[in-house]
């Protein structure tokens, strides 16, 4: 059986990003619909039985930002989280618009201010912050979002806080990114600095990795649409499909953060009972 003593994660988070959802009679660069990754992601979640504390969704949610991908993107994912049995949290990207996915994902007036808010899971905070620039692909934080952060932040939340946003406040390895990166990053640090932030998670790069600001761990999930190649040949740039979802599982005093690949082959497969019984081997003393 499984140890008494494993480790419990007070939450755990679904972090999808970069699904580029486009309308039915539409197809990404390449050719290709969107839709059946992310259908597929939300199915091995539903799937694996654990109920998260909420699914996020890092930007990027609609390849055009316009009104009928958004209805696309809310008839896919809002029955799979009725199911699941648990809230979604929408961060904007810089393909996503303000003001249309406002109307038509979150049934709210139309508006292009910067989508930025506090969402409560229990005692764990998550801090929308909208890195967009409407008109532009990379990422800004003005003076006044800065200020609101650091407000927000002055008041520790009792099991910490998420920052969730579009463009990771990292270098990145893809120099597509890296043009239409997050400006001033040193200055979203400065906020952060000695906060209750546990980790801050991002997408855009469609690149997994990992870094800090500020002593505070930085996540980039993979994307459900497509994945950069950080190793290809001559300088080339070249993107595949390798669906992902990331898990992140907080703990009272550490964290983890695991990615998830979605439709990979499976080369081995136990049942809960064998899985329980190796387990009650590798334990014996």
């Amino acid at each position: 059986m499984i140890p008494e003593d494993a480790a419990t994660p007070d939450h755990t988070l679904i972090q999808f990003t970069d699904t580029h959802l486009v309308p039915e009679d539409a197809r990404l660069a390449g050719g290709h619909d969107p839709l059946p990754g992310l259908a597929a992601a939300l199915g091995v979640v539903e799937d694996s039985g654990l109920r998260p504390a909420a699914l996020l969704f890092t930007g990027d949610l609609v390849e055009g930002g316009d009104a009928a991908s958004y209805r696309r993107f809310r008839a896919l994912v809002e029955p799979a989280a009725a199911r699941i049995g648990v809230p979604v949290i929408h961060v904007l990207g810089n393909h996503d618009d303000r003001a249309t996915a406002r109307v038509h994902l979150l049934d709210e007036p139309a508006s292009t201010d910067p989508h930025d808010r506090v969402v409560w899971l229990g005692a764990l905070r998550v801090v929308v912050l909208d890195t967009t620039v409407p008109g532009a692909s990379h990422g800004e934080l003005t003076p006044a979002q800065l200020a609101w952060l650091g407000a927000e932040l002055a008041v520790p939340a009792p099991d910490g806080t998420v920052l969730a946003l579009h463009h990771p406040p990292l270098p990145t390895s893809s120099p597509l990114s890296a043009a239409i990166e997050l400006a001033d990053r040193a200055a979203l640090g400065t906020v952060l600095a000695g906060s209750d932030v546990r980790i801050v998670l991002a997408g855009h790069t469609h690149v997994v990795s990992a870094g800090a600001i500020a002593g505070i761990p930085v996540w980039t999930g993979g994307s459900t649409s497509t994945t950069w190649d950080a190793l290809a040949a001559d300088g080339r740039g070249r993107t595949v499909r390798t669906p992902a979802v990331s898990r992140i599982d907080v703990f009272a005093d550490d964290l983890l953060v695991t990615a998830v690949a979605v439709g990979a082959e499976t080369v081995a497969a136990v049942d809960r009972a064998e899985l329980e019984e190796m387990i009650a081997r590798l334990t014996r003393r």
